[in-house]
């Protein structure tokens, strides 16, 4: 549902407002009288608990409040010009002052993904500055219609992107988790391209789904395609396509120009497959051993992009299952085990946490060779969780290892099983599919993919990855052993911070990051009642860069343009929800000296976290779940959680403010940090 058809000629305000709450209040009485709202008060009290997250002002006199309840009847757009009201009590500047207000109405079933949809079209609009300069002369409704006809269709027609099917360039962007390099690397592509005049559509296939898909009209009409992908999804629409270009999110997010250019120069390549090839079918150039090395990568991102969501509901279901019992009096080693809403929360989240390992073996598999490689890829990430015990619980063949060590190993091979069996399980598929059935008989085609492969050829795998998964055990017990290390002497948590601090913020969401991450989480499901440090310090590093530019964008303005500072606002959200990404378009724009500064953060936020013993029951979420944290310093159950927030915050923000003053002296002092963008505006 476009902007336009959100508005109507009973919902413009023209009117002075003393402060906030007032022009709410009367947005929201006007709402109920006009039928769009059910209860004005219970629409209010949705909209001012929106403002006190964060002031919904975005800039150039503009704000845009929202609510997503059920109160509302009929989603709608009030447009107000209130003329200089104080929107951002906490910034006396023009920045707090809004001059025209989008006052947004959805209810849950309508506005989940349609809000933000509206968010960004009328953000796209605003980004033009004629057109918040014309707002001053919109009298009506009809007025604010005409004008946003006419520069939507000015940006279409600068983008030459208006119905037509034929675009210079079509492209997909996906990354592992879905989230916010997928959107980043489509937003780049399509600001530069934009500026170089050339036409472009962009398919995102993020968490929701694949959204602004492509057709197969335009992908043919498109003189080539640029494929930003950091994980496996199905690309037998592209089977015999000529001139694609395949990147990275990173690479489309970093150097957009120069990927748009190798499509105009026609630098891609020819796309390998059957053309002729259905979307339900495995991709045949999977079935090879062909870029098996660069696959890799792709589907190990594909399977932690899976996995991740059962860490986080597994992991924050545990941590509520042993919040319930600590606050029912429990204190021993059992929590999560005594009462029975506490054992329901925990037992699901045990679920979810055992999935973990089957997931990501199984969809790296399917990564490297199609969902013929799920059932295989399921059943050695089933075996490498420790699944083949004799009767005394113990893993079979392992009776010569003292007792301790064989409980370590009952827990199986863990993620290193799930990566080994997914290359044993792909690479063996390879072979049998390429090698040997391909050899029978065409009329055995049907039967060898309903039965062979299946049956026969995943019992070869499985009983081959048996063999090979007992050295991985032996892998697995020396990272426990390594973890043990850490656990008895917890004076060196500051080193593990440091190492795991620059990691988070190496590369923001890469493989190095998200190696940390990963290593933090896979240390959460034994870390107990305690939380885990690797954990709270993998999270409050990734916490940082975003929050450090925030900072510095409102704090320190004269080293930013007026773009640059109204885009850092949004970190604030970023950062405090652990979304290390919102860092990634502000240093890829200058990365020699955002660089610097996200390690010094991050390093300066992992030692504070590890010298305090701050261990985290939560794997994500950020200041959200902060109840979550733990201070090891303590032993008395309130002064952990209390101290625990408070450390973590505190270690938090101190990373944060250090970033941003190394980012304003690197800034000022440094050929390197200098801002060619405000350089230029100046």
């Amino acid at each position: 549902m476009g902007i336009i058809n959100l508005l109507s000629n009973d919902l413009f305000v023209n009117k002075k407002f003393k402060n906030k709450k007032e022009a709410l209040t009367y947005f929201c009485d006007l709402l109920e009288s006009k039928k769009y709202i059910k209860d004005s008060k219970v629409a209010l009290n949705a909209a001012i608990e929106r403002e006190n997250q964060f002031p919904t002002n975005i800039g150039e006199g503009v704000g845009m409040p929202h609510i997503l309840n059920d109160v509302v009847i009929k989603p709608c757009i009030l447009f107000a010009k209130v003329q200089g009201l104080v929107w951002d009590e906490k910034d006396e500047t023009e920045n707090g002052k809004v001059n025209y207000i989008f006052f947004l109405n959805y209810n849950k079933t309508t506005g989940e993904n349609s809000h933000m949809e509206t968010i960004q079209e009328i953000s796209t609009l605003l980004i033009n500055e004629d057109f918040v300069k014309e707002l001053q002369k919109v009298n009506s409704t009809d007025t604010l219609i005409k004008l946003i006809n006419h520069y939507s269709s000015d940006n279409k027609n600068d983008n030459n992107s208006s119905t037509t099917t034929n675009y210079d360039v079509v492209a997909i962007t996906a990354c592992p988790t879905g989230v916010a390099h997928t959107f980043l690397a489509k937003d780049s592509l399509e600001k530069k391209a934009k500026e170089m005049k050339v036409s472009i559509k962009v398919e995102t296939q993020g968490t929701e789904g694949s959204r602004n898909t492509l057709t197969e009209s335009e992908i043919k009409n498109a003189k080539g395609v640029i494929l930003a992908l950091d994980r496996s999804i199905d690309t037998s629409r592209f089977a015999g396509k000529e001139n694609i270009v395949e990147i990275s999110t990173r690479d489309a997010i970093k150097n957009p120009e120069k990927e748009i250019k190798k499509v105009i120069e026609n630098k891609g390549v020819t796309f390998k497959g059957n053309a002729n090839q259905t979307k339900f079918e495995d991709n045949t150039d999977l079935i090879s051993f062909n870029k098996f090395g660069k696959r890799i990568y792709q589907s190990l991102m594909n399977g932690v992009g899976h996995m991740l969501p059962f860490v986080i509901f597994g992991g924050i279901l545990i941590a509520i299952a042993f919040m319930i019992d600590s606050f029912s009096g429990v204190t021993d080693s059992s929590l999560g085990e005594h009462t029975t809403a506490a054992f329901w929360f925990k037992r699901i989240g045990v679920i979810s946490f055992d999935l973990m390992v089957p997931i990501l073996c199984a969809y790296m598999t399917f990564g490297l060779v199609g969902k013929g490689g799920l059932l295989p890829g399921f059943i050695c990430g089933m075996m490498a969780t420790g699944v083949f015990k004799d009767p005394s619980g113990n893993p079979w063949f392992m009776d010569f290892l003292p007792k301790e060590y064989l409980s370590m190993l009952s827990t199986g091979s863990g993620f290193f099983g799930a990566i080994g069996g997914a290359l044993i399980s792909a690479s063996l598929f390879i072979l049998i599919s390429k090698y040997i059935l391909s050899k029978l008989p065409k009329s055995l085609n049907a039967i060898s993919n309903i039965l062979f492969m299946p049956l026969f050829g995943t019992f070869i795998i499985v009983s081959i990855f048996f063999l090979a998964n007992i050295p991985l055990q032996f892998i697995n017990l020396g990272f426990g052993l390594f973890l043990n290390v850490f656990k008895s002497k917890p004076e060196l948590y500051p080193l593990l911070g440091i190492i795991m601090g620059l990691m988070m913020c190496a590369d923001l969401g890469g493989p190095i990051n998200k190696a940390a991450y990963v290593f933090g989480t896979i240390t959460i499901q034994d870390a107990g009642v305690n939380g885990s440090v690797p954990m709270a310090i993998a999270m409050g590093a990734g916490m940082v860069p975003p929050l450090a530019i925030a900072l510095s964008g409102t704090i320190d303005k004269k080293i930013w343009t007026d773009t640059q500072r109204k885009e850092s606002y949004v970190n604030y959200i970023m950062g405090l929800s652990f979304i290390s990404e919102g860092a990634i378009p502000f240093t890829a724009a200058q990365p020699r000296k955002m660089i610097i500064a996200n390690l010094t953060g991050g390093a300066i936020t992992g030692i504070a976290i590890g010298a305090l013993n701050i261990g985290s029951l939560a794997p994500h979420g950020g200041i959200f779940v902060a109840p979550l944290l733990r201070c090891n310093l303590f032993t008395d159950e309130p002064m952990k959680i209390g101290m625990g927030i408070t450390f973590f915050i505190a270690a938090v923000l101190l990373g944060a403010f250090v970033e941003m003053v190394i980012i304003g002296i690197l800034s000022r002092y440094t050929k390197f940090g200098k801002n060619k963008e405000l350089e230029q505006a100046n």
